[in-house]
């Protein structure tokens, strides 16, 4: 599939051309109207929202039963199809796809995308996001601004925060999804399943429902063999399907710092290899 079909207008220029500048002007109807697709609230049965096109015209219907943040991202879901996979089969779009379809590369995770550039524009979640701690505290006052859900507001903070930090999906039976900051990508990567010391742990296993942050070995969490000497800052979160969000945060950036050393040691050894 073309990536960028005739019709298409990437968020950011959707945004420019309407003059949105502010998260309370992000009207996800009057987007959609832009876009030439309408917005309407009905009751819906195995889905939370779905899309009807035909030729230049489409009708998004959302759950008009779910809560407000949901209902603007299944929004500007259903628009990331409508601008990308027009001429297809219609799409239904059941909640799994809202939490669970964040990396592998199909429709339902670019939709994804298209949402959150959409409702949590970089530049403008940039500024609201600035130094604050990566944490399920930050992220739901950030929530609450652009009025989005738990799991895309989280993610934005991950990427677009000045902190070093990590956000992992887990489901009942495996990992879901990651999504590390550009201080972490190409140097950790997670565990295929949390350990037994850590908060995800406990809450996929129904030993609670909710626990403060706190600090725990980076082993319980990263595949990297000196990680039992480090400590990482978990934050986690049993969402209502089953799935639990995790925020780990390197407060303590000592792990990070001796991997960057190792990394420019090896290269100045394989530097000095190649002179010889």
């Amino acid at each position: 599939m073309n990536p960028s079909p005739e019709w298409y207008r990437p968020p950011a220029q959707i945004l420019a051309d309407l003059g949105i500048q502010e998260p309370a002007d992000i009207d996800i109807e009057a987007i959609a109207e832009d876009c030439a697709a309408t917005i309407r609230y009905q009751p819906l049965s195995g889905c939370a929202a779905r899309i009807m096109g035909y030729k230049d015209r489409a009708i998004i219907t959302i759950d008009k039963d779910c809560y407000r943040p949901r209902q603007r991202f299944s929004g500007g879901h259903e628009l990331g199809h409508w601008m990308r996979d027009r001429g297809q089969v219609a799409f239904q779009c059941a909640d799994k796809s809202f939490d669970q379809e964040w990396s592998a590369d199909n429709p339902e995770t670019r939709a994804n995308r298209f949402a959150s550039d959409l409702l949590l524009p970089g530049k403008m979640f940039r500024r609201y996001a600035h130094q604050k701690p990566p944490t399920f505290d930050s992220v739901q006052e950030l929530a609450e601004i652009f009025c989005t859900s738990l799991t895309a507001t989280a993610i934005r903070l991950v990427e677009y925060g000045e902190l070093p930090a990590m956000l992992i999906c887990n489901g009942p039976e495996k990992r879901e999804w990651y999504v590390p900051n550009g201080d972490l990508r190409n140097k950790l990567w997670p565990e295929l399943r949390p350990g037994t010391g850590s908060i995800a742990y406990s809450l996929l296993n129904g030993h609670g429902k909710s626990f403060s942050p706190r600090d725990v070995g980076a082993g319980e969490w990263v595949n990297d063999r000196n990680a039992h000497n480090y400590w990482v800052r978990e934050d986690s979160r049993l969402l209502s399907n089953g799935i639990v969000l995790t925020l780990l945060w390197w407060k303590d950036e000592t792990q990070l710092i001796d991997i960057d050393n190792a990394i420019e040691e090896q290269g100045s050894w394989r530097s000095d290899f190649r002179r010889e």
